[in-house]
């Protein structure tokens, strides 16, 4: 059925993300170009399935959003192991200034 009337073939290697961009791209500036089906690691897809790769960011952006979200969990569990210290720190300081001015009364 996704062969029926003029149809063309388009092998891609790599990011099928950046693909599927590419070819939502070319297909907006070339309106004679519509996209009617595509098969992903032997999985056929509908072209609302390519749409909605295409809307996908690229791995990179991905990726970098999940070390970001990683480094951000790592932060907050070091400041976790590191608050009670400080703030014991802050307690005995006071104290201490506390009992150095009654000392001085």
């Amino acid at each position: 059925d996704a062969l029926a009337g003029p149809s063309a073939i388009a092998f891609v290697t790599g990011d099928p993300v950046e693909a599927a961009k590419g070819l939502r791209d070319f297909a907006k500036a070339n309106p004679a170009l519509v996209i009617k089906a595509g098969v992903l690691d032997g999985r056929p897809l509908t072209a609302a399935d390519i749409t909605k790769l295409a809307d996908l960011e690229s791995r990179e952006v991905l990726l970098a959003k999940a070390a970001g979200a990683m480094k951000a969990k790592l932060y907050q569990a070091a400041y976790l192991f590191t608050a009670p210290a400080s703030q014991a720190v802050r307690t005995v300081e006071a104290l201490r200034a506390k009992q150095e001015s009654d000392a001085a009364a």
